[in-house]
């Protein structure tokens, strides 16, 4: 049942995502280096995933803390100037990964 939840809390957060991924790919060019550190980003997204679905909470906090970090220098540095909508999609998925990150805490493998 712990999968489950985490399943459902997880895809709010996997939409903006990808709405945002497709704003990147169709509203602007993004410079080489915000597209590495957007690598950076998924990589750590994806062992911070892979940990929490696998009950390895020291690797999951590690990976969200390496998450947050690129996330800001990310939005600081890059995503100033972007207009409004684009803005109003990152604050939600900010708001659907804390629920998610919640829902982790909630269901027993945080610390």
């Amino acid at each position: 049942m712990r999968l489950v939840w985490l399943g459902m809390a997880l895809m709010p957060y996997a939409i903006f995502a990808g709405v945002d991924t497709w704003l990147h790919e169709r509203s602007r060019r993004v410079p080489r280096i915000e597209k590495m550190l957007h690598a950076g980003l998924a990589i750590s997204l994806i062992v911070f995933l892979t940990a929490v679905f696998s009950a390895r909470t020291m690797v999951a906090l590690i990976a969200l803390c390496v998450f947050v970090v690129l996330e800001v220098f990310d939005e600081f540095g890059f995503h100033r100037h972007l207009e409004a909508r684009e803005r109003r999609i990152h604050f939600a998925a900010y708001v659907a990964l804390l629920a998610f990150v919640l829902t982790w805490q909630w269901k027993g493998d945080g610390p």
